[in-house]
């Protein structure tokens, strides 16, 4: 890239000199003095400098336009390496929300009926993140209440969370949607990002565990709550661990 620019330079240099001399009836090196057809006047260059000009900036305009594509060429690459590392519509679980992010590549024939496909793949992992994290608060729950394995309580707190998963993943939808351009085998990259509210998620799950009455006086609801958002919390740091890992 520097060379290029070195010879736009010198090519406008040239240029610049030899218009610079014939205007001011200087004798250009290489061109003879006379009243012969094509020889210099004070205000005009004979023709074989006229030619020497041209092919000068025709090459400077070649070299600029070369020096702009390589620019833009560049800048492809890093967005490239940027996308490699940064998927679109990535999101990481915060104290609001949980976050799946879906991939899904198809023909650019099938665009219609791919967001659909891609959001019931985007749900079945946000059902397998939802049960993941789930597991983990009852079982925090259960430690600290010092219940017994096999209880009807554990049971019931087991099963209003599995009912809870299905219901809050069946209601979510798209937050983000990008697209990549036809690749050279006409093939789309979709990337889909849908959310679940934390807060909600455990509202409606104490909701479903206080509807069977036996559970008035053995819930205790404030620890459920506890166990929860401390699995959270830890859930979000892990996630965002293995992310940054992944990228090392």
């Amino acid at each position: 890239m520097k060379k290029n620019y070195l010879k736009i330079a010198a090519a406008a240099a040239f240029a610049a000199a030899v218009a610079t001399g014939c205007g001011s009836g200087k004798q250009i090196a290489g061109t003879s003095a006379g009243t012969s057809t094509g020889a210099a006047t004070p205000n005009q260059p004979s023709s074989g400098t006229q030619k020497k000009i041209q092919e000068m900036q025709d090459e400077a305009a070649l070299l600029e336009a070369q020096a702009k594509l390589d620019a833009v060429k560049r800048k492809t690459e890093m967005e490239a390496a940027m996308a490699a590392t940064e998927m679109p519509c990535q999101q990481f679980d915060d104290d609001e929300w949980f976050y799946a992010t879906g991939t899904r590549q198809f023909k650019a024939g099938n665009i219609n009926t791919a967001p659909t496909a891609l959001l019931r793949s985007t749900q079945l992992q946000m059902r397998q993140k939802l049960a993941g994290v789930y597991k983990a608060v009852t079982r925090d729950y259960f430690d600290q209440m010092s219940t017994d394995e096999g209880s009807y309580a554990n049971e019931h707190i087991e099963s209003a969370g599995d009912l809870v998963v299905r219901a809050k993943v069946n209601e979510t939808y798209e937050v983000c949607r990008r697209q990549s351009a036809p690749d050279a085998n006409n093939n789309i990259t979709m990337y889909m990002a849908i959310k679940v509210s934390k807060k909600q998620f455990v509202d409606d799950v104490v909701k479903e565990i206080s509807k069977d009455k036996q559970m008035e006086i053995r819930f205790n609801e404030k620890q459920f709550r506890d166990s929860a958002f401390k699995v959270f919390e830890d859930s979000n740091k892990e996630e965002f661990n293995k992310f940054k890992e992944s990228q090392q």
